[in-house]
């Protein structure tokens, strides 16, 4: 929704800003182009493409992008359908109920997991231990440590 109000505000600027004006033709086709797209995600990424080929890429916008899907790994996949495939983090904290034998592991990113029983992990989690979390061939997540062999199935709790 930003990217849309963004992009109004960019197109009034082309149009108020005489210099904007002498690329109005180019800018305004590239953008009647990406208008006549269905796929709200494909729409998006055209009008992306379109601004970066005329603005040139912003750096600090591709930073914050990444981090925002970084936040959103192992949740749903978001309105533009874009999703990690892979996330490396560092466990903050790992706690594990006695009575149950439920763990749930913290990552540094504010992420928790909970350990399901599947996998053939034998190493136990530590705080400061990197992990890396990917999606499992049957649509779950698992979590591994990168020097160990095996993994853990794993759910997103937050």
């Amino acid at each position: 929704m930003n990217r849309l109000l963004g992009l109004s505000a960019l197109v009034a600027g082309l149009v108020a800003n005489p210099a904007g004006a002498q690329n109005a033709p180019e800018a305004n086709a590239a953008l009647e182009d990406c208008r006549a797209i269905g796929s709200d995600s494909k729409r998006l990424q055209c009008y992306d493409a379109a601004l970066d080929a005329m603005y040139g890429v912003n750096e600090e916008l591709q930073a914050k992008r990444a981090q925002y899907r970084r936040d959103r790994f192992g949740l749903p996949v978001d309105d533009n359908g874009t999703q990690l495939t892979e996330l490396e983090a560092i466990v903050s904290e790992v706690d594990e109920d006695l009575r149950t034998g439920a763990v749930t592991v913290a990552l540094d990113n504010g992420q928790v997991w909970q350990l399901n029983s599947t996998g053939g992990l034998r190493a136990r989690f530590r705080p400061g231990m990197t992990v890396v979390i990917n999606e499992s061939g049957t649509g779950g997540y698992r979590i591994r440590i990168p020097d160990k062999t095996g993994f853990k199935g794993v759910n997103r709790v937050r």
